[in-house]
């Protein structure tokens, strides 16, 4: 397992991503510097360094939807952290999406992350390429930060 998550540091994703660490599923890692999501479901456990005291966090993903002109026009997808619903974005453009986290989602116990991608498709079922991996979302970070 990946050394413990410490608030404002990057898990990075992509071949050499720090993402390889935190038994990630659901990511095609053989990207250089994203991870596409090649499921409808993908995620990953963390464990912080130390927990927050702050009442509100922020966590930021950066992320960019798998859109192909006359056939997939957006990417939608909902983020849960241990089991609780924290949000859901429509992504058209490549974009760093926030979200604000109760501090009782950051246990402990560690976090379990997971992003839902019911608009995740396949090229070749679209008829684009060979290409099998439902794309939904290529991220390429995701931060961690207390809420100003």
């Amino acid at each position: 397992m990946a050394a413990p998550l410490k608030l404002s540091d990057a898990i990075t994703f992509g071949r050499s991503g720090q993402i390889r660490g935190l038994d990630p599923y659901g990511f095609d890692l053989s990207e250089d510097s994203m991870s596409w999501t090649q499921e409808e479901v993908a995620g990953f456990s963390a464990s912080m360094a130390a927990l927050p005291s702050e009442p509100v966090l922020r966590l930021v993903i950066g992320a960019t939807p798998f859109i192909y002109a006359g056939h997939v026009a957006r990417q939608q997808f909902f983020l849960f952290i241990n089991g609780l619903y924290i949000g859901f974005r429509t992504l058209t453009v490549p974009e760093k999406v926030e979200f604000i986290l109760p501090r009782n989602v950051v246990t402990a116990r560690g976090l379990r992350f997971e992003l839902v991608i019911p608009t995740a498709a396949s090229p070749k079922s679209l008829g684009i390429s060979n290409d099998v991996r439902k794309l939904g979302i290529a991220v390429s970070e995701i931060i961690l930060t207390i809420q100003k």
